[in-house]
């Protein structure tokens, strides 16, 4: 029978957590993107209502982005010589720009926020592999040099690399991962509200437009045809109170009246 060490078992028990917290994870990137409606359309932010669906969705889309990101990293790592020193920084950065990959892909654009993300991403590129260059000339060969700069950096200890030594690199790049996901998820609800152009609308006077639909509750805004121009008024209305008629119409995108 085989010994479990202690780097095993904290790995063991690193791995288990995550997959434990991935509900947690899959419900607080759900409540992200309705937060990006809230943002868009103003309404009081305690009506947002999260449902198993939501979860469940929001669950496969990040589990779908951590597959992307862990089957590409696992095969260059297989391809990767395990003795060579560039192997593990290669590694750790071939991680971390497929995560920023995974986002582009599911963003689909590539705006203010794509390059605000990118920006860490190339700092720890030029901080890595640049940096040995620059503070090691003395040094013949680059792989002298990156291997100096690297023992000059292990006797200096930062949070970013404590981090990474406790949850270990393809963990650490998970929970870096979520954090932009986090972010995207944001940002992706706030751009499907702006932009959006199909609205529901409650017929009568004033009109009134479906904002969100939580459940049985209906959240609601009377708006302007002519200026496309949401009244920060909201109503709620239960389903279960009665017959509602809806009708769709192209009416936006839409914006809330300041």
């Amino acid at each position: 029978m085989e010994s479990t060490t202690p780097t095993d078992r904290r790995a063991w028990l690193t791995d288990s957590i995550l997959l434990a917290v991935v509900p947690a994870m899959a419900y607080v990137l759900a409540f992200a993107f309705e937060y990006g409606y809230y943002f868009a359309y103003g309404f009081p932010q305690e009506l947002i209502s999260i449902d198993l669906n939501r979860v469940f969705v929001a669950g496969v889309i990040f589990l779908g982005g951590v597959l992307l990101l862990v089957v590409p990293a696992t095969i260059v790592l297989a391809l990767l010589p395990s003795e060579h020193p560039l192997t593990p920084a290669i590694a750790q950065a071939v991680t971390f720009a497929l995560a920023y990959m995974v986002f582009l892909v599911y963003y689909w654009r590539f705006d203010i926020l794509a390059w605000l993300l990118g920006l860490p991403l190339l700092w720890y590129l030029g901080y890595k592999f640049g940096l040995p260059l620059l503070t090691q000339r003395g040094v013949r060969g680059y792989i002298q040099k990156f291997r100096r700069q690297a023992q000059t950096q292990q006797e200096r200890t930062t949070l970013f690399r404590t981090a990474l030594r406790t949850l270990g690199p393809t963990q650490g790049a998970i929970v870096i991962y979520f954090f932009v996901a986090l972010v995207l998820a944001v940002s992706f609800g706030w751009s499907l509200a702006r932009e959006q152009v199909y609205y529901f609308v409650v017929p009568g006077q004033p009109e009134r437009v479906v904002l969100r639909i939580y459940g049985d509750s209906i959240i609601l805004a009377p708006f302007d045809r002519q200026t496309r121009r949401i009244l920060p008024e909201y109503t709620v209305l239960r389903r279960t109170t009665g017959a509602i008629t809806l009708r769709e119409e192209r009416i936006g995108p839409l914006t809330v009246e300041r």
